[in-house]
């Protein structure tokens, strides 16, 4: 299974390249009672003088003051409402003004009450935000996002309010909540305002890691889409196999062939059920291995590691010398990200059989994923040493070749490919790849076409040439066409469903793109995954509240 070359965009970056892209324009208010408060992390302007030698006639005015102040706090609503504007905003700034030194000396009861005062006299964002500032550190949460959320019916783009109340339903466990106002925060402030922007990738982060959590709970493991599930099974050679002669489905024998034939009609569903049930019957000496193997891959593409591993065990038992349980191993401790034993199984194999294709090539496959790129090359090449009719390792070797900067080494080596593979799409597809790196766009879409020719009901060429018509030739019909024709072929790949979501997003096409990607939550087959998709959904509701 070949390496895609194309590096993912997390969810708050792709958010964020598309919402720079826009004219946003947000009033953020009360749209759902909405979101955080630093206590204490925006000081408030204090309008008292910081000169102590007072002059008579200063202290007289300031006495006056004093007494205006009293007098405006002990005023009653009539008194207030007969008051001409002018002296009521006098009044109100006076008392936001001995509110600041009270907050100040964290007397916070005291400062609320005076900002009370100043609103009753002059209803004002500041003073409403002021107030809150003042009950995030009482601990007053609910208190924190009434008073936020009337400082943003004044001023729906106010970012203090709106980091305020953030903090308060995220300090509430309202994650959705404080998400969409530090979103606000980031699209208001040009996505400059970089505490936002962290706080926002860690609700978005923490909200994705705990609907996931709760989804798995109850998450029945099941098979990912045929693309992926027969890539995987492609990426192994082919094993000589005589298979039973029987046709007997009350046989243990006769359900393994017919699970064995499934696989390469690519019946993926029939092919685990008839593989379960000869497990459960119970096969020949010599087919024993082998099904217990395709059980434990067909296991781990679920994403039930857990009987994977144990299927996988049990055919080491059966037959120690079955090379490519290690290899299988190996992927499913990669994807546990247990590097260490993912290698120790190449180890092992290659301690059994040196001369294993196979195991070169996926070794190759992890030093390539981990980076390794000069390890994967040298990888890449062994295996082909050792069998070159394998396609997958001659485009996997291109692919490292590019990646190391040896354009003229990888062109060549997949001009070679080309020759000696005239009728894969594959190689077509994955040419076409290097081709938009390299800014050749016609060139491209002409490889993506063949590899379409050769292969109509494979969905990736259809995705690649798909993004390449929106991204370089603009057109976006053709581009949601070709992804939703790559749907048709396989309803349940989750690249086109991604891809689909994403034009759609651009295109401001929100609803339409929300579909998509809660669709991919599921598709998705690990919590990684589901995580990955829930992050895009989280993302996008933002985008529409």
């Amino acid at each position: 299974m070949p390496t895609s070359d194309n590096n993912a965009v997390s969810a708050s970056e792709r958010m964020k390249r598309f919402l720079e892209d826009k004219d946003w324009k947000f009033y953020c208010a009360v749209a759902a009672g909405v979101a955080a408060a630093g206590a204490g992390a925006y000081y408030l302007s204090s309008s008292s003088s910081t000169n102590n030698k007072k002059k008579p006639k200063q202290q007289k005015r300031e006495i006056k003051k004093k007494q205006d102040e009293s007098e405006f706090e002990q005023m009653s609503d009539e008194a207030v409402e007969a008051l001409s504007a002018e002296k009521r905003a006098e009044a109100a700034q006076q008392l936001k003004g001995k509110g600041n030194s009270l907050f100040t000396g964290k007397n916070y009861e005291e400062a609320v009450r005076l900002y009370t005062q100043a609103i009753r006299f002059k209803p004002d964002s500041i003073f409403f935000a002021n107030r809150a500032a003042c009950f995030a550190n009482l601990g007053k949460q609910d208190n924190v996002i009434e008073d936020c959320n009337s400082a943003l019916q004044l001023d729906p783009v106010y970012v203090k309010a709106l980091n305020r109340r953030a903090l308060a339903f995220e300090k509430k466990g309202e994650l959705t909540n404080s998400l969409y106002d530090y979103t606000c925060v980031c699209i208001l402030d040009g996505f400059r305002n970089e505490s936002a922007a962290k706080s926002m990738e860690r609700l978005l982060k923490r909200v994705a890691e705990d609907r996931a959590q709760e989804i798995m709970k109850v998450k029945k493991p099941r098979l990912p889409s045929s693309t992926f599930v027969n890539a995987y099974f492609e990426s192994f050679r082919p094993v000589n196999l005589d298979l039973p002669t029987t046709e007997d489905l009350s046989t243990g024998d006769g359900n393994f062939a017919k699970a064995y034939r499934l696989v390469k009609t690519k019946d993926f569903t029939e092919s685990l059920e008839a593989v379960q049930k000869a497990v459960e019957l119970g096969c020949s000496k010599q087919y024993q291995a082998i099904a217990l193997n395709l059980l434990g891959t067909f296991n781990f593409l679920k994403g039930d590691n857990k009987s994977a591993l144990e299927y996988f065990d049990k055919s080491i038992e059966v037959d120690p010398k079955f090379v490519q349980n290690y290899i299988k191993r190996s992927s499913l401790y990669m994807e546990q990200s247990d590097i260490a034993k993912a290698y120790k199984q190449f180890d092992d194999a290659l301690a059994i059989n040196p001369s294993d294709p196979d195991v070169y090539y996926h070794r190759g496959q992890v030093n390539y994923i981990s980076g390794n790129f000069d390890a994967a090359a040298k990888d890449y090449t062994e295996s082909l040493k050792l069998d070159d009719s394998f396609v997958f390792a001659h485009i996997q070797l291109g692919v490292v070749q590019y990646k190391l900067g040896s354009i003229s080494s990888a062109m060549s080596t997949f001009n070679n490919t080309l020759k000696k593979f005239p009728e894969s799409a594959d190689v077509q597809n994955y040419y076409g790849e290097l081709l938009v790196d390299q800014q050749k766009v016609p060139e491209a879409i002409e490889a993506f076409g063949k590899a379409i020719e050769l292969d109509p009901k494979n969905p990736l060429p259809y995705i690649n040439k798909a993004m390449l018509m929106y991204q370089a030739m603009g057109d976006a019909n053709e581009a949601t066409n070709l992804c939703k024709k790559a749907l048709e072929f396989d309803p349940a790949c989750d690249a086109a469903v991604a891809s689909l979501a994403q034009i759609l997003l651009e295109l401001g096409k929100a609803d339409e793109a929300l579909t998509y990607y809660e669709t991919a939550i599921d598709l998705a087959r690990t919590q990684p995954e589901l995580e990955h998709a829930i992050s895009y959904v989280e993302a996008t509701k933002t985008q529409i509240r």
